[in-house]
């Protein structure tokens, strides 16, 4: 399939596309090239795609989802996969409770505000 096709089922822009394909994370046996030397996708890209598309949305980095995929080729210990994801979990929460003191520190900002708008009436 071409990649107009791949970009309207996975919803990923085709420069999106093209900018994983040249960042390495998208293996080589997903793409063939016609006598036009357009390329072709099989239809396992779909999947691969929307995998880097999840992950990518929850937070790991393209670097880690290439490690990711290296572990697909050789494969790293349950332990290590286990490590990634409770470091992730770990950055999560930790980006959790700086927003929650962002958002305390801001509503004290805008109660401050609104009393002295109180008092200066």
């Amino acid at each position: 399939m071409k990649i107009k096709e791949v970009s309207q089922k996975t919803g990923l822009p085709i420069s999106t596309i093209r900018f994983y394909e040249k960042q390495d994370l998208i293996p080589a046996k997903y793409v063939s090239r016609d006598s036009n030397n357009y390329r072709n996708y099989s239809a396992d890209i779909i999947e691969q795609l929307l995998m880097i598309k999840t992950v990518h949305s929850v937070g790991f980095s393209l670097t880690e989802i290439k490690e990711i995929q290296k572990s697909n080729v050789n494969p790293i210990s349950i332990d290590t996969k286990i490590d990634l994801l409770q470091k992730k979990i770990d950055e999560i929460e930790k980006q959790r409770e700086n927003l929650n003191k962002t958002e305390a520190i801001l509503k004290k900002m805008l109660k401050n505000k609104l009393n002295l708008k109180i008092n200066a009436d």
